[in-house]
This record gives C-alpha cells, sequence and structure tokens, in this order.
C-alpha cells in the first residue's frame, strides 16, 4: 500500500502542475467563446483536432517505448533517449517540408481553402510539440517534476497572455491589429511552443551522436501498436467534431462545431485528474511492474471513486460553471452530462489498459480502440443526422464503455486483475443517477444538487474507510 500511496503523491504533484496549467489554459476559453463566433470558435476546434491526431502519427509510441525500453534490465538510458530523439526529429524535418508543398490542399480538405496559412502554422505547432515528446517523458521518468512543472506553465502562460493581448488589452488600448480570429490564437500558440522549446535545449544538447539501429526496431515493435491504437482513439476522442462538421448541413456545420467544442471544454474537471493520473502512473508500474496487480485494483477502484465525485460536484456547480462560457451556448448544456460520464469511462480505461503496457500485449490496445472506434462511426453516421449534437454525446459514451467493457474482459483472460467490480459498478452507477439529479435541480435550486453532491462523497468516504483509516507504512 505503500506504492499507492507514492503514486498518488506523484499524481497530486502532477496535478498541481496540472491545475495551474489547465487553469490558465481553460481561463482563455470564456475569452475565445466571446470574441470569436461559433463558426469561428468551429474552426478553431478543427484545427486543434488536427493537432492531436498529428501528435499520434508523429510520435508514433516512442514516448511510452523510451519508459519502457530504457527500464528495461542493461538498457542504456542515453543511448536509448539519443535513438528515440534522432528518429522523431528527422521524421518531424520530412513532415515540415511535406507540408510546405502541401498545405494549401490540406486547406482545402479541412473546408478552410480562403485561410490555408491557418493550416502551415498548425504544421509548425506540431512540429514543435511532437520533438518535445520524448524529453518530457525523460523529464518524468528521472522525477524531475519541478522542471517539468516550469516548462509546462510557463508554455501555457505565454499562450494566456498573448491571447488576452491579441484580443482584449490592444484593441482596448487602441492598437489596430489585423482582424485574423483564429490567426491569432496559433500565432499565441507558436509563440507559447517556441518558448517551451527554449526552455528543452539543454535536453536537446544531451543528445548523443549515437544512433541504435536495434534499439530502434525495438522501440518501432513497442511503439507502432500504440500508434495503431492511437488512432482509433484520438478519432474517439475527436473525431465527433469531422462527423458534425460533415454531416450537419453546410450552413449549420462550423456554428455546431463550435457549440460542441465549447460544452466540451466543461467536462475538463474530470480530464484533468486523468491527465495527472497518467504522468503518474506509467513511470511508476514500468518500473514496478512485478508487484502491480494488486495495485492496479486498488488505484483503479479509488481513481473510479474520485472521478464520481468529480463528476456530480461538476454538474451540482452547473449554473456557476455554465459562465465559463459564453451564454450564447447555453441552450446545448444537457450534453454535458453524457459528456461527463463518457469522460469517466474514458479515464477508466486509461488505467485498465496499463495491462496490455505492462506484458507487451501492446496489440491489444489496437483491438480495443478499433472496436470504439467503430461505434464512433457507426453511432455518429446514425445519430448526428436525426439529433444532432447530442447524437454525438450520445455516441462518446458509447464508445468509451464499449473500450472499458472490452478492455476488462481481454485484460481478465491474458493478465487478470483482482478488480472489485461490485465497487466500481456502486461509484459510476451512483455517479450516474446523483449526477443526472444534480444537473436537473442545479439550474433551479441549489440544496438538492448540493445533497446529490455530499451523498455521492459520502458513499466513496464511507466505502473506503479501511484505506482512510489505514497508518502510513513506515518501508
Amino acid at each position: 500500500m505503500s506504492g499507492l500511496k507514492s503514486l498518488m503523491g506523484d499524481t497530486a504533484l502532477y496535478g498541481l502542475s496540472s491545475i495551474l496549467a489547465r487553469v490558465l489554459n481553460f481561463a482563455l476559453t470564456p475569452l475565445l467563446t466571446v470574441v470569436l463566433t461559433k463558426s469561428e470558435y468551429g474552426v478553431n476546434s478543427l484545427l486543434y483536432v488536427s493537432i492531436a491526431f498529428l501528435m499520434v502519427i508523429l510520435t508514433y509510441g516512442f514516448e511510452t517505448a523510451y519508459f519502457r525500453v530504457s527500464q528495461k534490465e542493461g538498457a542504456k538510458e542515453a543511448t536509448v533517449y539519443s535513438t528515440a530523439m534522432w528518429s522523431l526529429l528527422t521524421s518531424s524535418a520530412l513532415f515540415l517540408a511535406a507540408m510546405t508543398f502541401l498545405y494549401v490542399p490540406t486547406a482545402d480538405l479541412l473546408r478552410m481553402g480562403d485561410r490555408p496559412e491557418l493550416v502551415l502554422m498548425m504544421a509548425w505547432i506540431v512540429a514543435m510539440d511532437v520533438v518535445a515528446a520524448v524529453p518530457f517523458a525523460r523529464l518524468r521518468a528521472q522525477r524531475r517534476a519541478k522542471r517539468f512543472v516550469a516548462i509546462k506553465i510557463t508554455q501555457i502562460a505565454v499562450n494566456f497572455i498573448l491571447c488576452y493581448t491579441f484580443f482584449l488589452i490592444l484593441p482596448k488600448a487602441g492598437f489596430w491589429l489585423p482582424d485574423l480570429q483564429v490567426g491569432w490564437v496559433l500565432i499565441a500558440n507558436l509563440a507559447a511552443s517556441a518558448a517551451m522549446i527554449a526552455m528543452l535545449l539543454p535536453e536537446f544538447f544531451s543528445i548523443q551522436r549515437r544512433f541504435d539501429v536495434g534499439i530502434w526496431k525495438t522501440m518501432l515493435v513497442f511503439g507502432f501498436p500504440l500508434l495503431l491504437a492511437g488512432l482509433p482513439g484520438v478519432a474517439n476522442e475527436m473525431a465527433d467534431r469531422f462527423f458534425i462538421e460533415y454531416l450537419m448541413p453546410l450552413s449549420e456545420a462550423k456554428e455546431a462545431v463550435g457549440t460542441y467544442s465549447a460544452i466540451y471544454k466543461l467536462s475538463i474537471f474530470i480530464i484533468l485528474f486523468n491527465q495527472a493520473f497518467r504522468f503518474a502512473a506509467e513511470p511508476f508500474f514500468f518500473k514496478q511492474s512485478a508487484q502491480t496487480r494488486q495495485q492496479l485494483a486498488d488505484v483503479l477502484r479509488v481513481f473510479t471513486g474520485i472521478l464520481s465525485i468529480g463528476m456530480v460536484l461538476v454538474l451540482a456547480g452547473l449554473d456557476g460553471i455554465k459562465y465559463f462560457i459564453d451564454a450564447k451556448y447555453w441552450d446545448s448544456l444537457p450534453i454535458l452530462y453524457f459528456l461527463l460520464l463518457a469522460n469517466v469511462f474514458l479515464s477508466m480505461n486509461t488505467q485498465i489498459s496499463m495491462w496490455y503496457k505492462l506484458s507487451d500485449q501492446t496489440r491489444m490496445g489496437l483491438y480495443i480502440t478499433l472496436t470504439g472506434f467503430a461505434v464512433t462511426v457507426v453511432g455518429n453516421l446514425y445519430f448526428i443526422p436525426r439529433v444532432g449534437i447530442m447524437g454525438a454525446a450520445w455516441t462518446t459514451l458509447a464508445s468509451y464503455v464499449a473500450m472499458a467493457l472490452l478492455s476488462v474482459l481481454l485484460g481478465q483472460y491474458h493478465y487478470p486483475v483482482p478488480y472489485n467490480f461490485a465497487r466500481l459498478a456502486l461509484y459510476v452507477g451512483c455517479a450516474a443517477v446523483l449526477g443526472w439529479v444534480a444537473a436537473f435541480y442545479s439550474m433551479t435550486s441549489l440544496w438538492p444538487s448540493l445533497l446529490c453532491a455530499g451523498i455521492m462523497v459520502a458513499i466513496v468516504v464511507y466505502a473506503e474507510r479501511d484505506l482512510l483509516r489505514r497508518k502510513p507504512s513506515s518501508t
């Protein structure tokens, strides 16, 4: 149990950095949803969905592969790191060269042919973020959390400050700026990514000249299935925007994408803990893989309880939280319930999926995410033309439930973990019911919503009373 407490301590540390960074990032949402039209906010969302998709392709699983290969007995970490970096630097340079010639037709494909420069700026953002992936992974593996936190927060702060400067401070001070709209968002991001690269220069200067082909092949064998799994995984998370763009009438599509994306932003409170947990969990479990099965079960149980509390709290406070986005989006707030519940299952699956990484069966991740992707495609094709963005929310929930269930089933066959299924069902079931009631009352009466949140907290605290009473181990 000392290992579990150590992991939770790391999660809290990374969580603090994630909270600070995400608060700055999330603070852009009120600004952008006000200064950008629904259609323009939709363009912004499509560009950042594309960035996420390209990040998966161009890192091709090397972030996690670095953790796995560098932790193997006898491995020379410096050689593994240098091999990974030379690979990513080369492929990123080739990507930028290709986009220099293809950014105009790519913009046409994204229905942004009138502003192809947005796609070129997007490509530079992707390239810088890709080459930073393994240096950040190295900082995590070396438990250099302070440096990791400082760089991440600086990056987000630069982006935050520049966006407010371009859209609010300079116009109010009387300075004239071209009406670039989303272009200013990307310029701010480019500057933030450049600042990140500058702060990571010591990690780049530590790259050795040696490129080990054997290590590179080993990393590809481990990482490539993660790439294949990651593509439908990103599609499960992001492609609903593209389905909305292409399945709804052209006159409504970009506004619908903007509305869906704005509401999705409010699920950040669930995504936040999931991200912080992932940063701490991967290096922890890869270092202690011999003792992790019970730990996997314990952590998922506690993790799910916290997620469930978070979901009900967000829905109970919806009457206040809604002010984080502009009022023009409020009529679509009902989709948030389904998106929050979907992200609970997605976050659970992040933890459940550790079994195939620890057992070197990463191909299983491909089967799981392909199943989720199939649900995503079929569900969106059926529901979006009939019920609009609500259909995309329903489909997202169905996809993540399918992935979590399949991951559990395959895991219990190939890498059995003693999960407490009754406790997991209790937490998620109570969150679903209490969250629905809290959301229903949150706009009209505060007390019923607070009661629902209090009940959810009481359920988790009572169920975990033995863990809460247990004294920390001295070992």
